[in-house]
């Protein structure tokens, strides 16, 4: 449940992400989102798995990072909350230890995390988008219900002819 929990808010930061990132070239793209055809879905259903794919090896990896500073990913999500919403700092009790743990594994993170944009950006680009197409799709798969139908649909297919 936890990892499920964390994987899919690790693909909706992933959304948000690409969606920082991509966001030049928005105005271009806005009007397009309407416009998204079956084949561009099942593009973005490919992506999106392949995305899954890298979160999971990330998750592994921190898990790991974590359980060798004898942290658990509870703990490190209350702290890295705590250090985001100045509101929940003063609640959260952070030890030297603890302290000294977010220090040594905040550069491995950050590698990580880079290395997970350029993988993303290349499976963009090899599934035939172009990242500002990829932000239009997702915008759309997110906000336009029938859109959202159609990518589930066609997500559910290409899963069950993977299995």
């Amino acid at each position: 449940m936890k990892l499920s929990k964390f994987s899919l808010a690790l693909v909706l930061g992933l959304f948000l992400f690409t969606g920082s990132v991509l966001a030049q070239g928005q105005q271009m793209q806005s009007n397009k989102a309407d416009s998204v055809t079956d084949q561009e879905l099942q593009s973005f259903a490919t992506i999106t798995q392949q995305f899954q794919q890298i979160q999971r090896a990330s998750q592994q990896k921190v898990d790991s990072m974590l359980s060798d500073k004898d942290m658990n990913m509870q703990r490190f999500q209350q702290i890295m909350m705590s250090k985001r919403n100045p509101k929940m700092a003063d609640s959260v009790n952070v030890t030297d230890k603890e302290k000294q743990t977010m220090k040594e594994i905040r550069p491995a993170l950050m590698k990580m995390q880079q290395q997970s944009r350029q993988k993303m950006m290349g499976i963009i680009q090899d599934n035939g988008l172009t990242p500002q197409r990829f932000q239009a799709i997702s915008r759309a798969v997110r906000t336009k219900p029938s859109v959202m139908k159609r990518f589930q649909k066609i997500a559910r297919d290409s899963m069950q002819k993977k299995n």
